[in-house]
This record gives structure tokens, sequence and C-alpha cells, in this order.
């Protein structure tokens, strides 16, 4: 697992499938940044991932370092072999806009409420490969380290 410097985002990969969250502050854009590049450095050493399961309960990228990905990243993280995206959001308006969003490109993109992770999971397994149990663990590790840290730096 690797966390940005400033322990809002956190990614891993467990075989074709790739696992990021983002924390309950808004998404730094040097935070997205290092996220990309982590993302582009995990598809150069160990080939692309054909799925991406993103934990964004209240923060997801802005306009801005969406473009970034669709623009500076998109090659070298391999978008072209992305063969489903799970978004998983607290936010009805989120989940609502993903569900737009897929009528409109015909894409395999949804989104899910917290409470539906492993219908999310199975839902990517249909053509990602994975453990499914490791990715479960893997996104409540990473889940914790994102709202861990904020939890603690809201205390000290």
């Amino acid at each position: 697992m690797d966390i940005s410097r400033d322990g809002n985002v956190a990614c891993a990969r467990v075989g074709r499938l790739w696992i990021g969250a983002s924390g309950p502050r808004a998404i730094a854009d040097n935070a997205w940044r290092e996220y990309l590049q982590r993302f582009a450095a995990a598809v150069k050493a160990d080939g692309p991932v054909h799925g991406v399961l993103f934990w964004a309960l209240t923060q997801g990228p802005s306009p801005r370092q969406r473009m970034m990905l669709t623009h500076e990243f998109a090659d070298v993280i391999r978008i072209d072999a992305h063969r489903r995206i799970a978004v998983v959001s607290d936010s009805a308006l989120v989940r609502g806009t993903i569900t737009a969003i897929n009528w409109f490109v015909r894409k395999n993109l949804m989104a899910f409420p917290p409470r539906e992770v492993p219908r999310a999971l199975e839902w990517l397994s249909a053509e990602v490969t994975f453990d499914l149990r490791e990715a479960r663990s893997t996104l409540e590790e990473i889940v914790v380290a994102v709202e861990g840290r904020e939890r603690k730096g809201a205390t000290s």
C-alpha cells in the first residue's frame, strides 16, 4: 500500500485490480499527482490493470485532477485496458452522476454505496482477475489509512 505524503490518498494493486481511496478532506493536486505516479509505476512494473475500485465517500478528484488523469496520465496508466471501474461513495449525487455518465459513454462504470462493497467487488471480478478476499482486506487497510490519519490529525 502507498499513501500520499499528506495521508489523504492511498492505493494498492491486487492482481489486475487497482484500489484507491481518498480521505475526508478535498484531494490536493500534489496528492493526486502522487497517486497517479504510483499508478503509472505499478503499470510499468507489472503490466496494465483491468479494473479500478475507488473509495471516495465525500471527496473525489476535482475537475482539474480528472483532466490530469485523462490528459497527462491516460497512456501511462493504460486507461485503454480498463474493463470495469467501480466508485464507492456515500453521496447519492455522486452515484447518480456516475450512473448518468455510464448511460452516455456506455462504459463499464458503476457506483456503489459503502454497504455494497462486496457487490462492487463481485461485479469487478466478472472481467478482472484478482483475489476477492485479498481485495477486501486491502480496501479495508487503505480506508483505515486515509480515514485514520484524518482522525488522529483532528484530535492532536
